[in-house]
């Protein structure tokens, strides 16, 4: 299964991922990121970021999405959805053309097909945020709430199934995974069972709480 960790900046996501593989130890991470592009091309990224920058991380991520089948299984630290966010609050600064941002959100749209789940970590009350290894990271409290707020928006797209970010057809989940680290794991349990794969509908650890009365068996 291929799962994608996304959100704004300094949230928690790589020190998720490093405890997500100590209890799914069936998975793996990338050695190489986005991030090593970034360093050996020198590229400026962020709010310093540019169209050809934009473009050529995007390519980067969409590679990366390509190299794994659904039948790895893989945990990615990001995923073409956040650089479709840096994108838009580059395009909503005037950084950006609308056609560079179209294209890219039409590029992000036909990517998402290859994930299966991807764990969005909002800026919520209950997040506790870290704020170390910061190379690559922009920590202005603005700047992280605005990149929040994009991904938010693209939320709402995929719960409205409005087909704008998200394709209608064949979307993973964008599931919200929030606490502190302990939580964070309890709660992506709820969905990845101990063999690492997701919980289908009819073994959720949810209808054990709730199941339509349709669906309710009774036993004489």
């Amino acid at each position: 299964m291929k799962i994608c960790v996304v959100g704004t900046s300094c949230i928690g996501k790589s020190t998720y991922i490093q405890d997500f593989l100590k209890e799914w130890s069936m998975y793996k991470t990338p050695e190489k990121s986005y991030r090593d592009i970034i360093s050996e091309k020198g590229l400026t990224i962020n709010d310093e970021g540019n169209e050809e920058n934009q473009k050529i991380i995007l390519n980067a991520l969409v590679d990366q999405a390509i190299a794994y089948s659904k039948n790895d299984n893989v945990i990615l630290d990001r995923c073409v959805l956040d650089n479709l966010a840096y994108t838009a609050w580059l395009h909503l600064n005037g950084k950006a053309s609308d056609k560079f941002l179209d294209e890219t959100r039409l590029i992000v749209k036909e990517t998402l097909k290859m994930y299966d789940v991807l764990f969005f970590f909002p800026i919520t009350k209950f997040s506790n945020i870290p704020l170390e290894d910061r190379d690559t990271r922009n920590t202005d409290p603005v700047y992280r709430e605005e990149i929040d707020a994009l991904f938010k928006a693209f939320q709402a797209s995929y719960l409205a199934s409005d087909g704008r970010v998200f394709p209608t057809d064949d979307s993973p989940p964008m599931i919200e995974i929030y606490g502190n680290r302990e939580e964070r794991i309890k709660l992506t349990s709820l969905y990845i069972n101990k063999d690492g794969k997701a919980f289908g509908e009819d073994q959720s650890l949810m209808s054990d709480i709730y199941m339509p009365p349709e669906k309710k068996i009774i036993v004489p």
